[in-house]
């Protein structure tokens, strides 16, 4: 018996095929089974495991060349990951907050918040996310890079809006909700500065389905490109500003149109505690 199909007997759930390559897949999933009983803690530079109680991950970025673990004294070569984070969720509703780097999240079970930022433009920048089972969110922000977010099982959204943060950069969190004892970051769609398009992949051997583009306002310029697989909602802003915009990827022609909070409130509750 592999890793994986031990994996499913201990957990009792049926892993997906990851549009990743199959090693990695292992050891992420050995990874979560290693931390479901322990405490939310950084196993080693980079790697973050949440417990089975809800979690917040927030990025170390300390796998870098300023840390003589990563990067022996005089080495020219840099032995670093360039500030990249692996977070692994646990079997609760967690939030995973990346920061710096080209961040690699899973949500695991449960109903996730996932944040690759937020680097303010400041490179490398482009996150890999994986919500796997439940209805998980993803948050992107002005100034992060060009994403991935395979939603997995469930129902899942991707949101475009400025990220409110601290002085640190670092996301701030809302007052408890039931299911998030912790929090959830807050966003403001409504008046973010830009607006998205979407693009259906034609070819399926690419692996994803769907390419959002944000495109700056005041410029026109394309931002970033956000790819997505297994993901059904879409929120960002209208073109002109001023309203958020839904676009449902279950749909067979899907196209962004106007939505109020409360009609948000409706098609997602996660995003409505979340989005403004």
């Amino acid at each position: 018996m592999n890793l994986q199909q031990r994996c499913r007997q201990l957990v009792g759930l049926r892993w997906r095929r990851l549009i990743v390559l199959n090693p990695l897949a292992t050891v992420v999933t050995g990874v979560l089974l290693a931390g479901v009983l322990s405490s939310v803690q950084p196993l080693y530079a980079a790697l973050q495991v949440g417990g089975s109680e809800p979690n917040v991950l927030i990025g170390a970025d300390d796998d870098n060349t300023a840390n003589p673990a990563i990067q022996p004294p005089n080495t020219a070569a840099n032995q670093s990951l360039n500030n990249t984070d692996i977070q692994v969720g646990g079997f609760g509703n967690d939030v995973l907050i990346g920061l710096l780097g080209n961040d690699v999240q899973r949500g695991g079970p449960g109903h996730d918040i996932l944040v690759g930022g937020t680097e303010q433009g400041t490179q490398p920048n482009s996150d890999v996310q994986f919500g796997d089972f439940g209805n998980d969110v993803s948050i992107w922000a002005p100034g992060d890079g060009s994403d991935a977010f395979v939603g997995g099982r469930g129902l899942d959204a991707q949101i475009f809006g400025v990220i409110d943060r601290d002085a640190n950069n670092v996301p701030t969190l809302s007052p408890p909700f039931e299911g998030f004892p912790q929090g959830v970051p807050t966003a403001d769609v409504t008046n973010s500065p830009g607006f998205c398009t979407l693009e259906r992949v034609p070819d399926p051997e690419f692996g994803f389905a769907w390419l959002v583009r944000f495109f700056v306002r005041s410029t026109g310029a394309l931002a970033v490109t956000i790819r997505l697989a297994e993901v059904e909602q879409v929120f960002c802003t209208s073109q002109a500003g001023g309203q958020i915009t839904y676009a449902d990827l279950t749909q067979a022609e899907p196209q962004f149109t106007p939505v109020t909070l409360e009609q948000v409130r409706q098609l997602n509750a996660t995003v409505a505690l979340i989005i403004r």
